[in-house]
């Protein structure tokens, strides 16, 4: 009983002792009504008031076909990822700042660097993996004209209607490619060219982006796809970073002094896929500061006069010139219309269109000046970012800590919109041009033909919605029939934990908790003399924050005042307490 005592102890101790606090660095995206979100940090916030990292392994899923609140204890369940560490190439790992897609049936994962807090200790090799979901089978074979690089902070959008993905711009990562990794001098440098992966041949492709602006690159921007507008869709993109391709740099906000390497808020580029074209179009009104990392949502009026892109978050180059506004840039007016204020800033957060009306936010961190990416005690996720989820609801533009799966009315385009460009709230507009006019009329055209006229059979049609993450967070939202399944248990692993862990709720709770601590014999890390991680992971990459001459390092493990003693260990991200929620880094090896 000695036993059984201490360890209930300890148990309850760690519990109480560690909250939640912010998630960066992922992908997610919808599919079939399950949320998936892979890959990125978790940090928690320690009883001794100090914050704590981990990369997160598994996949973790949110079942949106019910109600939930983001304050549910039981709202996230995970997928393990197969893994064995004799053989680590050939099993999907886990990255930072990595791409999601699907079809339907699959994901698809791209793009990416290695976490900065833990294993594995080579890069893999770069290719494409696809996850089964209905079978839970992971496979990397199949793909042709991979890419031979792995890309990280580009836009990540998928074309339902042709069952394409693509991937805009970008950055290449030395913790992200096998050739360059560890070589002397190696370091981030910002990369040309439009991806496209056809997910019913599984092929790669690249297209120019020469003509897209001055350098033909973009970064940590906001790319969006407009499905029914021209013959095979129209990407939207505006904000992030732009250097000339080859140049080496910082992927800090702060870094971002110089305004010539700003992709403007203003001037909006725009690529007509079926015919590879870009335009670049002028927008007026409520025009948002110049910004990065932050993500965007798009849904249509339901005769597709309009489009509206939502935007939240995102970072300037100091926090006083950035806001936790959400915007709309409502299409073909051009015009730029601020919609919610007062929220927080937050930067390295991922955006999904919810049904026909919501946009769930998921992770991100309030930055300040001195540390964007390692949050204050203070600004951990709380309220309507508990755990990390945050609800907005696009009709009424205001901020809820629930969903409603019951409510299923279609997307209304309210009167700060339509005060704006005319019509109701079902459509009609009737400012279908920018303030300006068009710069070539075939722009205007491909808009034109996308309006649903009242003869047409299809009055009934729902507001088309992609939802597209920028930069790291990359997302594209997919529904199409059945229903999905969000496979695993409540989670267990990828460290989100929901509320603060460690509430008991019974004697008998009790007792069974010390019975499954004790019998189920999960395998746990052991430290491996054989494995040589590079000190701090660094310079390599975004782990050492990537600013010049790696200056400044907020990432990767570190000694940091009060931080608990295993952290301070050359190994202590395989010192992880073994509590369910909060293992995100084990490895649990398979067969």
């Amino acid at each position: 009983m000695k036993v059984l005592a201490q360890i209930l102890l300890l148990y309850i101790s760690l519990a109480v002792a560690r909250k939640y606090c912010t998630r960066t660095f992922h992908s997610s995206i919808i599919n079939n009504q399950t949320l998936f979100i892979d890959g990125g940090e978790v940090r928690y916030l320690e009883d001794n008031d100090t914050i704590s990292a981990y990369a997160i392994r598994d996949l973790q899923t949110v079942d949106v076909s019910k109600s939930f609140s983001n304050t549910d204890s039981d709202l996230f369940t995970h997928i393990e990822k197969p893994y064995n560490a004799s053989d680590p190439d050939t099993y999907p790992t886990f990255f930072d700042e990595g791409s999601q897609f699907n079809d339907g049936q699959n994901l698809y994962f791209y793009g990416g660097y290695i976490s900065g807090r833990d294993g594995p200790k080579d890069v893999a090799p770069v290719e494409t993996w696809k996850y089964d979901i209905q079978n839970n089978n992971w496979t990397r074979d199949g793909f042709g004209g991979v890419p031979y690089v792995r890309l990280a902070e580009g836009g990540a959008v998928v074309s339902h209607s042709q069952n394409k993905a693509y991937y805009l711009g970008g950055i290449e990562d030395p913790g992200g490619n096998p050739n360059v990794y560890g070589t002397a001098g190696a370091d981030v440098q910002i990369v040309s060219g439009l991806l496209t992966l056809d997910q019913s041949t599984l092929t790669w492709s690249n297209l120019s982006t020469e003509d897209m602006n001055n350098y033909g690159t973009i970064g940590a921007g906001y790319v969006n796809i407009l499905e029914d507008v021209g013959d095979e869709g129209l990407l939207v993109s505006f904000g992030g970073y732009k250097y000339p391709v080859g140049s080496k740099l910082s992927l800090l906000c702060a870094k971002q002094t110089n305004a010539s390497h700003h992709n403007p808020m203003e001037y909006i580029t725009l690529y007509d896929i079926a015919n590879q074209k870009w335009y670049t179009q002028q927008s007026t009104g409520d025009v948002p500061t110049w910004r990065m990392a932050g993500c965007s949502v798009t849904v249509a009026a339901a005769d597709r006069s309009s489009f509206s892109i939502y935007v939240f978050g995102g970072m300037a180059a100091t926090t006083a010139k950035s806001d936790g506004d959400v915007y709309i840039l409502s299409l073909p007016s051009f015009r730029w219309i601020r919609v919610n204020e007062g929220s927080s800033i937050r930067e390295k957060h991922t955006c999904n269109l919810l049904g026909n009306h919501t946009m769930v936010v998921v992770g991100g961190t309030i930055p300040t000046d001195s540390s964007e990416y390692e949050p204050k005690p203070v600004n951990c996720d709380s309220g309507q970012f508990e755990n990390g989820i945050a609800i907005f609801n696009l009709n009424d533009h205001t901020w809820l800590t629930d969903y409603n799966a019951a409510d299923t009315s279609e997307y209304a385009l309210s009167s700060v919109i339509t005060d704006v460009i005319g019509g109701s709230s079902t459509g009609g507009a009737n400012v279908t041009q920018p303030a300006n006019g068009f710069n070539n009329t075939a722009l205007a055209t491909m808009f034109e033909k996308a309006i649903i006229t009242p003869t047409t059979s299809a009055t009934t049609a729902a507001a088309t919605a992609v939802a597209n993450a920028t930069s790291t967070s990359t997302s594209a939202n997919g529904n199409p029939s059945g229903t999905g399944s969000s496979k695993g248990t409540t989670l267990s692993k990828g460290g989100i934990a929901g509320v603060a862990v460690g509430a008991v709720a019974g004697a008998s709770a009790i007792a069974g908790l010390v019975f499954f601590l004790l019998k189920r014999k999960r395998a746990q890390p052991t430290p491996d003399p054989t494995v040589v991680y590079p000190p701090g992971l660094a310079p390599q990459g975004r782990f050492a924050e990537l600013s010049g001459g790696h200056e400044g390092y907020e990432l990767g493990p570190k000694t940091r005042s009060g931080a608990p003693a295993a952290e301070t260990n050359g190994n202590w991200w395989q010192k992880t307490p073994n509590i369910p929620e909060m293992d995100g880094v084990g490895m649990v090896e398979k067969g």
